[in-house]
């Protein structure tokens, strides 16, 4: 028979990998979201919700001249910072100048921030200048050390005429964890 050939020295192991030390910085976490599929989904009043009109031709909620929606989004303590997320359209009636503004307060005080967009000639942070067409926005605020609850509202500017109106869709509010 043929000699055996000798076995190799034997090899160290390899280390086992490192976990990591610390989780992904800035991870936004679900809190709050809504499609309007089947209605308003905690939105008031209710009557601005609609079945169609939204993106894909979803349920949205319809806006006209100066109307508002609200709702309450409750148990954000654990957060530090929230982001709002949402998509409008301007119907191609919406004159220039007219516009949607966007209220968030915590705890139910006072304003805390509002963002606000008008129909004007470009598309900018201050102006959209294409009806008919969906923006998504979106919106970081810092949450205060006693803030509970915010109250989010969407609303026709004040200074809207009686033309065109605005559909809201896709609303998610996530937080960053403290």
């Amino acid at each position: 028979s043929a000699p055996v050939e000798p076995t190799s020295a034997p090899v160290e192991p390899t280390s086992a990998p490192v976990e990591p030390t610390s989780s992904p910085v800035d991870e936004f976490v679900p809190i709050y979201s809504t499609e309007f599929v089947n209605d308003a989904d905690g939105f008031k009043p209710l009557t601005r919700w609609r079945e169609t009109g939204g993106f894909q031709n979803g349920g949205a909620l319809r806006i006209r001249k100066k109307q508002k929606v609200k709702t309450w989004v409750k148990n954000i303590n654990a957060y530090s910072q929230l982001k709002i997320e949402f998509m409008f359209k301007a119907s191609n009636e919406v004159e220039e100048g007219n516009g949607l503004k966007l209220i968030i307060k915590f705890n139910g005080g006072s304003k805390s921030t509002e963002w606000k967009k008008k129909s004007g000639a470009e598309n900018n942070d201050n102006t959209f200048s294409n009806l008919d067409q969906w923006y998504v926005e979106t919106i970081i605020v810092d949450k205060p050390s006693n803030g509970r609850k915010i109250l989010i509202e969407i609303s026709g500017l004040t200074t809207n005429s009686g033309k065109g109106d605005y559909m809201v869709d896709n609303v998610y509010v996530t937080g960053l964890k403290i």
